[in-house]
């Protein structure tokens, strides 16, 4: 594979990298964008209260048309599953669980041993609350919120007062307390019907599933069951409510003919009696049976008449709620028969398209319009029955006219028996009629039973559905570590420090030399600093030594013939690593063979006498105001060829020494005892001293933190050290915090040294 085919690869990796690099810098800025999300999760996982889901599940059966001769009036309408789901999800559902189940009554106790459950609330006073505290183990004092007496109540008995009516199964031990607060009744109503789920399980089962969520397990599946059974009620009602009004109206027309019955028997059997005239002719006997047939002829079509009109209105109720009506009435009459099952076949086919389909697809806007077509000819069909009727009704009202003229023509002994007996007769008749076409409509509305039936009651739940802590947790590990590198990369947005070489070199515009790589311990004991402040001479082979080397390099072919006997380092602000640097650069040039030394001039924060285990004082201050001779502070360290003169006594005015003609005197007589002189200077930006001390150098390299000098600061140092004509090479770039660009400078660097190490770490513990 070509190089250019692995370049698109390599710039990737890169780029992952920057960001790695970026969050490990702001790991802070990280941790807490991570912290703020994850911590509310966790709480939020771990704090709340168990959620329960009981479930119950429905079977809506396909209802199909019946074409009984003697069914009185049967609602034959079919409910789809969607119109039955949306009569599930009410809110007139939810509200009869409410008032049944007492669900807006909230029940505080003071003991978790104690338990209170209410049968019967009921208040007209404007407490807020009441407060049940037992006397014993079934009695109980009831006090409204201004602590005033109501009473004592019974566990499982009635409470009655003026102002509540309370029936409670209480447990628990004397002193134990419930304290009972009246709830936003619209309130939980609400609350419960989001609470309450209602879906088909499957598409075209017809399988309904009702979900209700809450806290009390055993509360949850109360709530699926009542809101099931008042269903399942409501359901039963409205189906036989065409036969309801049926039978409700033969009650009547019963009672009234029975009255009459009796009116009419007792004034016959009183006229035998007195006029002793006890039989009719056969003319007359036959004349009252045509009377009778007539009468009765007569109340069935008035009773044919009230059930189709009670079946246009139960109709119209039906199309009104969206739902479908087929004929209950007339199917014997073919033209209704045959409406009947078009309907049927039409509803099959509407349901079938409304699967893939809306409302308002073409297709089904088609099989509505001829739903609708059919309807109004079924209602078409019950008004022209009932004009029918009407005419019926007229030309039997003739009839009767013309046989109560025959009537008259009687001899006068038999007219008023005749009378009676007729009055008799049609009374007994109609009200046997009547009591058999009760029987058939109470028969018939017994029969009817509801299309819903209950396939699996709900059960009270064991194990929760929330919290679901592995998804929680997730969710939250997923959000805070994306909060987190967010705020890290938002920081690291606005942070307008310099943090690779790249903006450095184009904000200097001096010479890149090297990067040094964040040097850690491989001592044993880490607590010893010089171990790694001297790294290239503790750890030779190191990356970062090699790093030091690259700056030895570096220095010389940037100042190709050009004298560079004097070398200083400074940096924009303290603790850049100015001084690591200077102590390594000052190894790796002793480690040469040239005769070196290394000068601490920081005698505001002086760190390297530590490092080379030599006394601070006395030492250069001290030369300078000529307390000491320079011969007897010049110490020789432990590292071959190499010489270190430490800072000595703080002095109140560093620059002024510094800059002072005994410091130059001082340099240009170590020029001619040593061959590399390495000057240790003070940072540039907060002192003045760095400013005095560049005239005395031959080069000055710069050394710059990764992501700790702003761009500002970097523009004033490069002004500052413009101004003094100072002879810059270029600059050092210190990943010292690990904040920086690691760009791998080990390379495989260490040639066995390490294990080399290990075995005389081990060879001296022995």
């Amino acid at each position: 594979m070509s190089l250019t085919q692995n370049q698109p690869q390599q710039e990737q990796d890169i780029y992952l990298y920057d960001v790695i690099n970026t969050l490990r810098r702001r790991w802070k800025a990280f941790m807490t964008g991570f912290l703020v999300v994850f911590v509310p999760a966790l709480l939020y996982t771990f704090l709340i209260k168990p959620v329960y889901e009981a479930t119950s599940t429905l079977y809506v059966k396909e209802e199909t048309a019946k074409f009984d001769i003697n069914e009185v009036l049967m609602p034959g309408s079919t409910s789809p599953v969607e119109a039955e789901m949306e009569i599930l999800k009410s809110r007139t559902i939810a509200e009869q669980v409410v008032r049944e189940l007492h669900l807006d009554l909230q029940i505080e106790p003071s003991s978790s041993d104690a338990s209170c459950r209410v049968m019967t609330f009921l208040s007209n006073d404007t407490s807020s609350y009441y407060l049940l505290t037992l006397t014993g183990s079934d009695t109980y004092v009831i006090e409204n919120d201004n602590g005033r007496k109501l009473g004592i109540g019974k566990s499982n008995l009635p409470f009655w007062s003026s102002e509540l009516t309370l029936q409670a199964k209480i447990k628990g031990k004397k002193g134990d307390s419930f304290k009972l607060t009246h709830l936003n009744f619209n309130k939980v109503v609400e609350d419960l019907r989001e609470a309450t789920t209602v879906n088909e399980a499957a598409k075209l089962t017809n399988v309904i599933s009702v979900s209700c969520q809450n806290t009390d397990p055993e509360l949850s599946g109360k709530i699926v069951n009542t809101m099931v059974q008042i269903y399942l009620n409501k359901s039963l009602i409205f189906k036989t409510q065409e036969a309801s009004r049926s039978v409700n109206f033969i009650e009547e027309q019963l009672q009234g003919i029975k009255d009459d019955l009796n009116k009419a028997e007792l004034a016959l059997q009183q006229y035998k009696s007195s006029s002793g005239v006890v039989l009719l002719d056969s003319e007359a006997q036959e004349l009252i049976k045509s009377f009778s047939e007539l009468e009765k002829d007569r109340t069935g079509i008035n009773l044919q008449k009230k059930q189709i009109e009670f079946a246009l209105a139960s109709q119209q109720e039906s199309l009104s709620q969206g739902k479908s009506y087929s004929p209950a009435v007339m199917k014997d009459d073919p033209l209704v028969a045959d409406m009947a099952k078009q309907l049927s076949e039409l509803e099959v086919q509407k349901r079938s398209l409304l699967v893939e389909y809306t409302m308002n697809h073409p297709a089904v806007q088609t099989i509505q319009a001829q739903i609708d077509e059919l309807q109004r000819k079924i209602r078409g069909t019950y008004e022209t029955a009932l004009h029918n009727m009407s005419k019926q009704e007229s030309d039997i009202l003739i009839r009767l006219a013309k046989y109560e003229q025959k009537m008259r023509e009687i001899p006068v002994e038999e007219r008023d028996l005749a009378r009676y007996t007729r009055v008799a007769k049609v009374s007994a008749d109609i009200y046997t009629f009547l009591l058999q076409k009760h029987e058939e409509a109470r028969i018939s509305k017994a029969s009817t039973i509801s299309n819903i039936n209950i396939i699996d009651t709900a059960i009270t739940p064991d194990v929760p559905i929330k919290p679901e802590i592995l998804k929680y947790l997730a969710i939250g590990l997923l959000f805070g570590l994306m909060t987190g590198c967010g705020l890290a990369l938002y920081a690291e947005y606005i942070d307008d420090s310099v943090k690779n070489e790249a903006e450095a070199k184009k904000l200097l515009g001096f010479t890149h030399l090297a990067t040094i790589p964040h040097i850690g311990s491989n001592d044993d004991n880490p607590q010893n600093s010089a171990n790694f402040a001297i790294i290239a001479h503790t750890d030779p082979r190191s990356a970062a030594t090699e790093a030091f080397r690259a700056v030895r390099t570096g220095i010389h072919f940037s100042t190709i013939n050009q004298n560079k006997q004097v070398i200083m380092l400074t940096s924009a602000f303290p603790g850049e690593g100015k001084s690591t640097i200077s102590s390594n650069i000052a190894v790796i040039m002793a480690q040469t063979g040239v005769r070196t030394l290394l000068i601490d001039c920081d005698m505001h924060k002086s760190v390297l006498h530590k490092w080379m285990e030599i006394n601070k004082a006395p030492g250069l201050s001290d030369v300078l105001v000529n307390d000491v001779n320079l011969i007897d502070v010049l110490h020789q360290t432990s590292i071959p060829n190499l010489s270190f003169l430490p800072s000595g006594t703080t002095p109140p005015n560093p620059s002024i020494l510094l800059g002072s003609s005994a410091m130059r005197e001082l340099i240009e007589r170590v020029r001619g005892m040593y061959d590399q002189i390495i000057i240790d200077a003070p940072p540039i930006l907060p002192v003045a001293d760095t400013v005095v001390l560049t005239s005395l150098a031959n080069i000055v390299l710069l050394v710059m933190e990764s992501a700790r000098v702003p761009s500002k600061a970097a523009l004033r140092i490069r002004e500052l050290l413009s101004s003094a004509h100072a002879p810059v090479a270029g600059f050092v770039f210190n990943n010292k915090t690990m904040n920086g660009m690691n760009y791998g400078y080990n390379y495989g660097y260490d040639y066995g040294y390490g294990r080399e190490k290990d075995l005389l770490n081990k060879k001296r513990k022995q």
